[in-house]
């Protein structure tokens, strides 16, 4: 014959322990990712813009997120709005690998003045710059500021070098290539 209390009392002990293992297990939700060092994103860009030392510059402006990059500097003409996207992506995914409240005392850092600076308007009206200075001791990173930010951070070396990329290669749209025309025929 089955003892009912002891069944009672087993399956209660039984529901506890599940109902612990449940609460105790590890989240299988990813963790949210850092913040990045520029609140730039495709969806809020209106304005973007890379600026060299030496006076190179390469800007992109739309009128809205829905409407494509059209490019202002080198010469205004219609942008590869996709490269454009990419570049902003590049620059919303920036992570500081290392930061410091203030660069050490007489040590240069690239930053006065900036090696290259990239900039990103935003259709509220905001405004964020990153400052891209020289390379760190091991040749890894580079020194960078944000505007706005009294901190000095590291970025990797290749993001800083895609971001930079598009002074010497802007953005404009590839033209068509015609496509199923006839070849030329030999005069004979």
């Amino acid at each position: 014959m089955i003892n009912w209390k002891a069944a009672v009392v087993l399956l209660a002990v039984l529901a506890g322990l599940a109902v612990y293992a449940l609460q105790t297990r590890p989240s299988t939700q990813p963790a949210k990712p850092a913040a990045g060092l520029l609140p730039c994103t495709v969806e809020e860009s209106i304005d973007v813009k890379v600026t060299s030392r030496d006076g190179k510059v390469t800007q992109a402006h739309r009128l809205s997120p829905k409407i494509d990059w059209k490019l202002i500097l080198p010469e205004p003409g219609p942008a590869d709005s996709a490269a454009v996207d990419r570049l902003i992506d590049t620059a919303a995914g920036l992570r500081s690998t290392d930061s410091a409240k203030a660069p050490p005392a007489g040590q240069d850092l690239g930053l006065e003045p900036p090696r290259a600076t990239f900039t990103c308007t935003l259709r509220s009206g905001a405004s964020y710059t990153l400052s891209i200075g020289g390379q760190n001791f091991d040749s890894t990173g580079v020194y960078a500021r944000v505007s706005g930010d009294p901190r000095v951070h590291v970025i990797p070396a290749s993001t800083a070098e895609k971001l930079q990329k598009v002074l010497a290669t802007p953005p404009y749209r590839p033209s068509p290539t015609p496509s199923g025309s006839p070849s030329p025929s030999p005069s004979t």
